[in-house]
């Protein structure tokens, strides 16, 4: 649990320096280049050792004589959190492909990548009540909010783009929805559906 611990803290420890007048002193210093740099380089550090943290702490029952005791179980899936993930996820996707892709979704909603990843955080965390889950999901579900609370305003075009472009986002999402939904066992071990089920998209 300490590694996991440890990760989250760099992990998100380096995300919220750009929210605080730290960055500019940073970018002063070393130039923007470099701290981009540095940045990325910490980033993909507190990943790594927060992933691998999370695989190291087992999920099972704590009355198991060979559980790790450590990850306390708060909370049991709640009732119809399948239902409710299969109709947020999608949505999440969604926004992960608007936040990439120019559409009025992204024109309307500055950030929809941080929008994509709390739905993410609250679905994954009314599914999964054990310590290491909480700690986990809900770091990226308080990270986005202060992120969407804190950071500057963005100027957004105030001009309607094709709606076309929007359907193109809607359609990209939900095959990557199903995409993801169908490896998620390869993702995080986890077997949401039945490969053998046509319609594995459906809950």
């Amino acid at each position: 649990m300490f590694v996991l611990i440890i990760g989250i803290v760099i992990f998100f420890g380096v995300h919220l320096i750009p929210l605080t007048s730290a960055k500019v002193n940073l970018v002063e210093r070393m130039g923007e280049k470099k701290y981009q740099g540095v940045f990325s380089i910490f980033s993909l550090i507190g990943l790594i050792v927060m992933i691998y943290g999370f695989s190291l702490v087992d999920d099972c029952n704590p009355m198991m004589a060979d559980c790790d005791t450590n990850n306390i179980h708060f909370w049991e899936p709640l009732e119809y959190s399948r239902e409710i993930s299969f109709i947020l996820m999608p949505l999440s996707i969604i926004l992960l492909v608007a936040f990439l892709v120019e559409s009025n979704i992204k024109r309307i909603l500055r950030h929809p990548w941080l929008f994509a990843i709390i739905l993410w955080s609250f679905c994954h965390l009314i599914s999964n009540g054990d310590l290491r889950s909480v700690l986990l999901f809900a770091s990226f579900g308080v990270y986005s909010i202060i992120d969407i609370v804190f950071s500057k305003k963005e100027v957004q075009s105030s001009e309607s783009l094709p709606v076309t472009k929007d359907v193109i986002v809607i359609v990209a999402g939900l095959i990557l929805y199903s995409i993801l939904l169908y490896f998620h066992q390869y993702v995080s071990g986890e077997q949401i559906v039945e490969k053998n089920n046509l319609f594995f998209f459906l809950p």
